[in-house]
């Protein structure tokens, strides 16, 4: 990591410690006019990277009378011992990346409230520890998202992060390719197998991810839809269309596990494989039965007033979405689209 930085031209004042850090990591801060946003970035900046070993800030600082004269910040001795060393270029990893995603999302709000000292102490005793590139990239996310909106992820979310291995967090990814809505995971009926594993569904509820995969005395979800309306449950690259236009509410509900606080808030950022179609064509099945049971067999078979589909999903704006139907749930004899 280079520690030269160009001499200042007359009487310009030294760079802040934000702008030093940030040329001797190697990355350029985002340019916006976000007061904020760009306050929470530079207490961010300094807390992670500060917490580099004793006095670490001193020892920098002691060294702004040779900068002025030399034009350059010695780094030698910012950190004391090869495990100090590890532990800085770990954070310094999350860093960057998080400094990445704030670069290329091109913010349109500036964050709301401070970002919480308790909050980066705590980051950074974690971030210090995680070596694979997987795990540097899901904290330099959860960094960047805290920093735009602070609160977005818990010390609770930050506590389970700290043991998480990156076998655990494969696992979690798949999982999360079956969530619906960023809500829940669907159980199928009886004992055919439906979704994640069953030691999948299993490991989640031990991680404190998800409630217990039981339909018996498990949980279940309510799902509503009004007269002349349609629904769009999202998943991962798909979704369903649940489509009811009568003059009655169409209300069933869904047997499933439902993730929890920490598991919500990973899933903003988990980017899961792609979900299964076969799983959304067998889910679609699901509802549509229950649908269809539930006093609308007559709207499904003589006006089509009421359907379930499945297919790709189209964003059309934040958090909303089209459904590009490959799939339609029927009765044996029902006119049935696949793809």
């Amino acid at each position: 990591m280079p520690d030269n930085l160009p001499a200042p031209p007359g009487e310009n004042p030294l760079p802040t410690m934000t702008d030093w850090i940030a040329s001797w990591l190697g990355f350029q801060l985002p340019s916006i006019s976000m007061p904020q946003t760009v306050k929470n970035l530079d207490k961010a900046v300094g807390k992670i990277i500060l917490a580099a070993g004793e006095n670490a800030e001193a020892r920098i600082k002691s060294n702004t009378g040779k900068a002025k004269a030399k034009g350059k910040i010695a780094v030698d001795g910012l950190y004391r011992t090869d495990e100090e060393k590890r532990k800085l270029e770990n954070r310094a990893a999350t860093l960057s990346i998080a400094v990445d995603e704030l670069n290329q999302k091109g913010l349109q709000k500036d964050a709301e409230n401070e970002i919480e000292d308790d909050w980066l102490n705590l980051y950074a005793k974690i971030a210090e520890d995680k070596t694979s590139e997987e795990l540097q990239s899901l904290f330099g996310k959860i960094l960047a998202g805290e920093i735009q909106r602070p609160g977005t992820y818990s010390l609770r979310t930050l506590q389970f992060l700290s043991t998480l291995s990156k076998s655990d967090a494969q696992q979690i990814s798949n999982f999360f390719s079956f969530v619906v809505s960023g809500v829940f995971v669907p159980i199928g009926p009886g004992e055919t197998p439906f979704g994640p594993s069953f030691p999948s569904r299993i490991l989640m509820e031990e991680l404190g991810l998800a409630s217990q995969p039981n339909t018996l005395g498990g949980l279940a979800w309510n799902i509503e839809v009004a007269p002349k309306r349609n629904l769009v449950l999202s998943c991962s690259g798909y979704g369903l269309l649940i489509t009811n236009q009568t003059e009655r509410s169409m209300r069933f509900q869904i047997e499933c596990q439902v993730l929890t606080t920490p598991a919500r808030e990973l899933f903003r950022i988990a980017n899961p494989p792609p979900t299964d179609f076969e799983f959304l064509k067998a889910f679609a099945q699901i509802i549509f039965e229950k649908v269809r049971t539930g006093g609308f067999a007559e709207e499904i078979v003589s006006s089509g007033t009421v359907g379930v589909q499945a297919g790709a999903l189209v964003p059309t704006g934040p958090e909303q979405f089209l459904v590009a139907p490959q799939y339609k749930a029927s009765m044996p004899g029902q006119p049935q689209a696949t793809g």
